[in-house]
């Protein structure tokens, strides 16, 4: 049977709406949302509490559950997944790879895009994987997702954390629309390559009221060198964040061994919460460093002395030590967690922290006693993971530091520019860093300068030979006209032959200079005024869609681990992939 009377009484008839709106209840809220086995109606204690508030529902069958109502959410589900990315102009990918406690293995996508200003991110894939994790698996199941949302041509980044799969399987994939820069010269070239046939055909950026006098060469040849300078930083992949700051972090510790001490110390302080109640009634559970840190030593040391744990009292040395050591993290600390936020701009947050960690352990050189060596491997490892943003702006560092395998691809422009368009920081990120005057110029040229090429790419617009005319051509039509005849205002007339060769895109300068000067410190300024800045909030789009770390995907496997508890060790892996899909897209619309 489909249903499982829950009494005698007469039930509901098929298809009522009440039947129905109780049935989904069921799925929606308890299954999905809570988490409850499907075998929740089969309980006896479940009937009769079903018979108690609605007698006449009638209770569907754990089977019919799991052959017909899951899968049948499951497709529309993956139809809406289909309308989301058909409708996004641009999406970025988080991925990665969880086991289940019966070590079965899972391949997970997550698709982020900006659609009508709002941030949307939705979960495309959670697969088991019955095989090896090999690149080449990891790379089949990447191409099998992309192209049945179609998106192949959509994609701006992929974000994955620093496991050797995933940087094997992702590190030649091109941004879409640069692959001729690596696969080769084309002999037939042309500079049909860069006109607008690739637009989207959205007319709201009017070019109208744009000055066209210069050659269609000239533009193009502006185009293609906008294509060049950002050609060399085009990799699909980008590490995560949190990830790549977590390994300064290990690389730290392993170098300073003195404080890997005080640390296993204070480890062991925290962990006597839960072994004597009196310790954890004057603690308050404590279960963080700083939480030690606020307690006065003499009276910390008082409560270790009175339990009989001498060992664990902590001297004046060592609470120097942790109190350098918490300032010495505390900024990568906030910017782990920054960047992992959700329906809000990540990626522009990178540079910054970046930035805002260097200088903050260069002026702490100054200020620690004993933490030289945690201070100094920090640094190191800071450059020698994320060498590529110092290098794009300039900034002098130890060349000697042996590179990691992130080094260049922070050196991707996209940190610079999305920094930018977040109205939070705009420049005033560099304005306001340590960097020396001059290299601040530099600096904010640069960013500015890599912005318009990604406007002038992004627009890859030629402009209408019907309307643009060159120089030449209207000196030629008037010398054409007919016999020259004298006229009150003559000069005026004159005015047209002397007009100047003006830049195409004088407009996206304007564009961003307006941006750069508006007050207005909303992070998401672009979008509410994308009347004025067209071609900015374009950009936006397509940049600030990107996540800053694999936080999304992370969340994924959470969700999966909150479904196969112990109690349910036996769902198969089509149950699990279809409830965790409709788990994590339950918002979807």
């Amino acid at each position: 049977k489909s249903s499982l009377p829950s009494s005698s009484k007469q039930s509901y008839p098929a298809g009522h709406q009440r039947q129905q709106q109780l049935h989904d209840a069921i799925v929606q809220n308890l299954m999905i949302e809570l988490g409850l086995p499907l075998s929740l109606v089969e309980r006896p204690e479940f009937i009769k509490f079903i018979s108690a508030v609605a007698p006449k529902f009638s209770i569907t069958s754990r089977r019919t559950l799991r052959r017909t109502t899951i899968p049948n959410l499951y497709n529309k589900m993956n139809d809406l997944l289909k309308q989301f990315c058909s409708t996004a102009q641009y999406i970025s990918l988080t991925l990665d790879i969880w086991s289940d406690r019966r070590a079965r293995s899972f391949f997970s996508i997550t698709g982020h895009a900006i659609i009508d200003t709002q941030f949307k991110s939705y979960v495309l894939c959670f697969l088991p994987l019955n095989e090896s994790h090999s690149s080449e698996k990891l790379l089949g199941h990447y191409e099998l997702i992309i192209n049945e949302f179609q998106i192949q041509n959509k994609l701006c980044r992929i974000i994955t954390d620093n496991a050797s799969n995933n940087i094997k399987a992702f590190e030649d994939l091109i941004i879409p629309g640069f692959e001729s820069y690596f696969y080769g010269e084309d002999e037939n070239y042309n500079d049909s390559n860069l006109s607008d046939s690739n637009d989207s055909g959205d007319d709201s950026y009017d070019n109208s009221t744009m000055p066209v006098t210069t050659t269609t060469q000239e533009t193009l040849n502006i185009v293609k060198d906008s294509f060049d300078n950002l050609a060399s930083s085009s990799e699909l992949r980008l590490p995560c964040f949190a990830h790549t700051l977590q390994l300064v972090v290990k690389d730290g510790l392993e170098e300073a061994i003195c404080i890997k001490q005080i640390i296993a110390k204070v480890s062991k302080i925290a962990k006597l919460a839960h072994s004597s109640t009196i310790f954890a009634e004057n603690l308050e559970a404590i279960g963080a460093i700083q939480k030690v840190l606020e307690i006065p030593s003499a009276q910390l040391n008082l409560m270790l002395t009175e339990l009989k744990r001498k060992d664990l009292c902590l001297g004046t040395r060592d609470t120097t030590m942790l109190h350098e050591f918490v300032s010495l993290l505390v900024l990568i600390g906030e910017a782990t967690t920054v960047t992992q936020a959700q329906n809000s701009p990540s990626i522009s947050l990178v540079g910054p922290s970046i930035i805002s960690i260097y200088y903050d352990l260069i002026n702490e050189q100054n200020n620690i006693t004993f933490t030289t060596t945690l201070c100094n491997a920090l640094l190191s490892s800071l450059v020698a993971r994320f060498g590529g943003l110092f290098k794009a702006l300039n900034i002098e560092i130890d060349s000697t530091i042996h590179k990691k395998g992130t080094y260049d691809l922070y050196g991707d422009p996209i940190f610079l520019v999305a920094a930018f368009l977040d109205a939070k920081f705009k420049l005033k990120w560099i304005t306001e860093s340590s960097l020396s005057e001059e290299k601040k110029i530099d600096a904010c040229a640069k960013i500015k300068s890599l912005v318009f090429d990604h406007c002038v790419v992004l627009r890859n617009v030629v402009p209408d030979v019907n309307v643009a005319v060159t120089q030449d051509e209207t000196i030629e039509i008037i010398s054409d006209s007919r016999i020259k005849r004298k006229g009150l205002f003559s000069y005026l007339e004159n005015d047209i032959k002397k007009r100047k060769v003006i830049d195409p895109f004088q407009y996206i300068h304007d564009e961003i200079s307006l941006f750069a000067e508006d007050v207005d410190n909303d992070s998401l300024l672009v979008f509410r005024k994308s009347s004025i800045y067209k071609t900015l909030s374009r950009l936006a789009v397509k940049v600030l869609c990107v996540s800053a770390t694999s936080a999304p995907v992370e969340r994924v496997f959470s969700q999966s681990g909150f479904l196969m508890r112990q109690h349910r060790a036996s769902m198969s892996n089509t149950t699990l992939q279809m409830l965790t899909m409709l788990k994590c897209n339950s918002h979807l619309q």
